[in-house]
């Protein structure tokens, strides 16, 4: 299987709950978990997609985790699945998928690390 991980950093400007809103409805995608934690100072919310691509006829998933303390962000993005046949080829799915979630948490002032 293959997949992508993509790391994110940034200066709290918006709440990581309506960041993950905003992925919500922005992705064009099934959201198929989200969990959201407080504990104390620190704000965390575990999002799970699936999206189909007709390009290589499979599902690819995606999780994003966000984090937030004393007024930093983290994101982490994985984008894998999407492979089809026996090389399990995703033909850039995944990486779309993920590069699709990344422009959103940009939009948010979270810059790739």
């Amino acid at each position: 299987m293959s997949g992508i991980m993509i790391k994110m950093h940034g200066e709290q400007k918006t709440p990581v709950g309506e960041i993950a809103d905003a992925l919500i409805e922005r992705l064009s995608a099934e959201l198929i978990g989200c969990s959201r934690r407080e504990f104390g100072d620190t704000a965390s919310v575990l999002l799970a997609f699936e999206k189909y691509y007709f390009r290589n006829g499979s599902y690819a998933s995606l999780t994003v985790m966000l984090t937030e303390q004393e007024g930093r962000q983290t994101a982490d993005v994985v984008g894998f699945g999407g492979g089809e046949g026996i090389f399990n080829l995703s033909w850039g799915a995944n990486q779309d998928f993920a590069d699709n979630a990344a422009g959103v948490l940009e939009e948010y002032g979270l810059r790739r690390d």
